[in-house]
């Protein structure tokens, strides 16, 4: 649907059309009255007013500002035509000077009014941010000129020339610049109703195009019995208008067409289009009095699917509702689905935390697997023991040290499990451990610790190993034993004993990098386990 005039809009033109030929009844009128002839012209006084009442208007009514002072300024060049013609006809008849002047500012409306009329009509369609043409500015320049031509006139007399009268009243001849401003004004004036005709037929207000052509073309056809008849038409020696009023009727009528249409963008009709929004709002006076009222208005306070807002106008203050039903159906499930992946958030959790442990007991099973494996050897042993029928004194004393090395070796394991390095104090406890349960066999045994390292854990396990291997291998021939941890440089642990170790797979094993020396002079067993070096045979 197109919204082009409200019945307000209608009225002001239609009231326009009254207001224009109530002049003219006026004008006929005072010139047929002997009274009034050529003294007062209430007409001219009564266009002057319908003038000051359209500027106001169109100040107030036009939205795009590059066109409302275009029309601004129409009007208050009209309003000068009007004057200017009062001041000849009836103030200043008997001033020389003032005649001629008053004939040169006669005819620079007639000069501005087409020019604002083409530039005006060029906004058209336009936004407000849009540059002048080339084309306008140039034929401004053209205006200006001609405009100052005719100002210029008592230097050149290319336009007018003046001879006095035998009642002392001036008598003007047209000259070549005269005709030069006529044409211009003329094909000017045509271009501009060519382009708002033109634009109105693209516009989406073609259907009614032929608003503003009646009032244009009804002045067109008074304009040229007006030079076809020299001068104004008269009945019964009474003149029926001047050329005044065809141009007031011309651009007045023009413009008010194509903003009653709507070609030309006015703030009229809000109250009908208020009413024809699909808009829940209402209009209130400051004392709380309802003005205005939408189409679709209704009653939604307390309603949780509608927002009400205001905000505060001159005079008053808008209230509208906005319906937010679609935005609460969105939370609702916007909450249930939250709602939802909450709950397989928990159960998420509670499944990765199941794989966790799981893993973790997996892993941890491993580990324990791999201990019981390490350990089996020594495992194996306490169970021969226990059923050997040897002195029970012994046994237990003999199961005392593979037990601590199957519960030191745990403990290096599992330490190795979760940390990469580890302190040499470890291992020096649990060396220490195995230290006092060979004592305890009867073997003279001294343990020295060089000082405490932060050792890779697997290496801790391998040096341990080593000790275990030879208490092993001189358990039942040995009287001294004599353990160094870090005694010096990259050496971890030397071993010394009084008993030959003839087991040979501790030289030979994997020791993660570290190498195993064996030397045996003087009755005297020495093994060393170096870190990142060779050992010597």
């Amino acid at each position: 649907m197109v919204f082009n005039a409200g019945k307000s809009e209608r009225n002001y033109s239609v009231n326009l059309i009254i207001a224009f030929f109530a002049g003219l009844v006026t004008d006929f009128v005072s010139r047929a009255t002997v009274v009034f002839e050529n003294i007062y012209h209430p007409a001219t006084i009564m266009y002057c007013f319908i003038i000051i009442t359209w500027i106001v208007a169109a100040a107030s009514r036009i939205v795009h500002k590059p066109i409302r002072r275009h029309l601004v300024a129409m009007g208050a060049f009209l309003l000068m035509l009007f004057i200017v013609r009062l001041c000849r006809y009836s103030l200043f008849m008997q001033s020389g000077i003032w005649q001629k002047w008053l004939w040169y500012l006669f005819y620079v409306p007639f000069i501005a009014l087409p020019m604002l009329s083409l530039s005006a009509a060029s906004w058209s369609g336009k936004s407000e941010d849009s540059r002048m043409s080339t084309i306008i500015k140039a034929n401004w320049s053209i205006t200006g000129l001609l405009m100052a031509g005719m100002l210029t006139n008592d230097l050149h007399h290319a336009a007018l020339s003046f001879t006095v009268k035998a009642d002392g009243a001036f008598q003007a001849s047209h000259n070549w610049l005269y005709y030069v401003i006529f044409a211009w004004s003329i094909v000017i004036t045509l271009s501009s109703y060519i382009l708002l005709i033109k634009r109105c037929r693209l516009s989406q207000c073609r259907k009614n195009w032929y608003v503003p052509v009646i009032p244009s073309a009804a002045a067109f056809v008074l304009i040229i019995i007006y030079y076809a008849a020299g001068g104004a038409p008269m009945i019964a020696g009474i003149k029926l208008y001047n050329i005044q009023e065809a141009y007031l009727l011309l651009f007045v009528g023009l413009w008010e067409g194509c903003i009653s249409i709507g070609l030309i963008t006015s703030n009229t009709g809000y109250s009908r289009l208020f009413e024809l929004t699909h808009i829940n709002a209402e209009i209130k006076s400051k004392d709380g009095k309802t003005v205005y009222r939408s189409g679709d208005y209704s009653d939604t306070e307390g309603n949780d699917d509608y927002r009400i807002k205001h905000f505060s106008i001159s005079g008053g203050i808008v209230t509208w509702s906005e319906d937010i039903s679609a935005i609460n159906r969105i939370n609702i499930d916007i909450e249930d689905a939250t709602e939802q992946i909450e709950e397989e958030n928990v159960l998420i959790e509670e499944e990765n935390r199941l794989y966790a442990e799981k893993a973790r007991y997996e892993t941890r099973n491993r580990l324990y697997d791999r201990i019981a494996e390490h350990t089996h050897p020594q495992l194996v042993k306490i169970d021969d023991i226990l059923h050997d029928g040897s002195e029970t004194e012994l046994r237990m004393k003999l199961c005392m040290l593979f037990g601590t090395y199957v519960k030191r070796c745990s403990n290096l394991m599992l330490i190795a499990a979760d940390n990469r390095t580890a302190s040499s104090k470890e291992l020096h406890l649990a060396i220490s451990e195995s230290v006092d349960c060979l004592k305890a066999l009867g073997v003279d045994c001294e343990l020295i610790n060089g000082g405490l390292r932060d050792i890779p854990s697997v290496m801790l396990v391998d040096a341990y190993d080593v000790f275990e291997e030879a208490v092993e291998a001189v358990i039942d021939t040995a009287s001294a034993f004599a353990v160094s941890i870090l005694p010096s440089g990259n050496v971890l642990l030397t071993v010394e004993t009084d008993s030959e170790i003839n087991d040979t797979d501790i030289i030979g094993k994997d020791l993660h990098g570290m190498k195993l020396a064996s030397c045996f002079e003087d009755d005297t067993q020495l093994l060393t386990l170096v870190m990142g070096g060779e050992g010597d045979d």
